[in-house]
């Protein structure tokens, strides 16, 4: 009966160990892109701590109930954080865009535009977008039905988008161009 025991124990550490290899380097960026990196290293320790303490009882472990695991412990890396408010240093976290030459788009209109969003609608964005999750899976981390991941991207992309326009209107009024502001020469101008 101990052997048995044993064996069992075996096997869930095999089955673990491959949950790890499997996942370790796709949770790294994802915590990457959410924390300093003098504490990813930390985040993601602690968050496949917890992994191994639920592993035996979860039905299907999974990378989005792993980012789920790891949403929680970047929220206690950054309360933790808060308690030593005092000693701040500035770091840029996520994946910093490299520039190019002047015909590559360098991205800085869609992270500048990101940055002005609400936290759930950059997670939600980078759930789908950055991390390439399905809807469904990004339903798992959030803890939300699919129809809501649905129906809050949408709107997160619309948000998304109501922020990026501003800064081409600038850049239209910038090059000069003529709008007329009297109806009568709209009229004239428009067929």
């Amino acid at each position: 009966m101990a052997r048995s025991h044993r064996s069992a124990d075996q096997i869930l550490l095999a089955q673990f160990e491959v949950f790890f290899r499997a996942h370790y380097e796709r949770l790294s960026l994802y915590v990457a892109r959410r924390v300093p990196s003098a504490g990813v290293d930390d985040v993601v320790a602690a968050s496949f701590v917890v992994a191994w303490k639920k592993f035996a009882v979860v039905e299907s472990p999974s990378l989005p109930w792993l980012f789920r695991i790891a949403s929680y412990e970047v929220a206690n890396h950054r309360r933790t954080l808060r308690r030593f408010a005092g000693n701040v240093t500035l770091e840029l976290v996520g994946d910093a865009p490299t520039r190019g030459g002047t015909d590559e788009f360098d991205g800085s209109q869609v992270i500048s535009a990101m940055q002005r969003l609400s936290g759930f609608d950059q997670e939600i964005l980078r759930l789908i977008h950055w991390e390439g999750l399905t809807r469904s899976e990004a339903a798992e981390v959030l803890d939300l039905t699919t129809n809501a991941v649905n129906v809050r991207h949408h709107r997160a992309l619309q948000r998304l988008s109501q922020q990026i326009a501003p800064a081409t209107i600038v850049e239209i009024a910038d090059a000069q161009i003529p709008i007329p502001t009297d109806p009568a020469t709209i009229k004239e101008v428009m067929p």
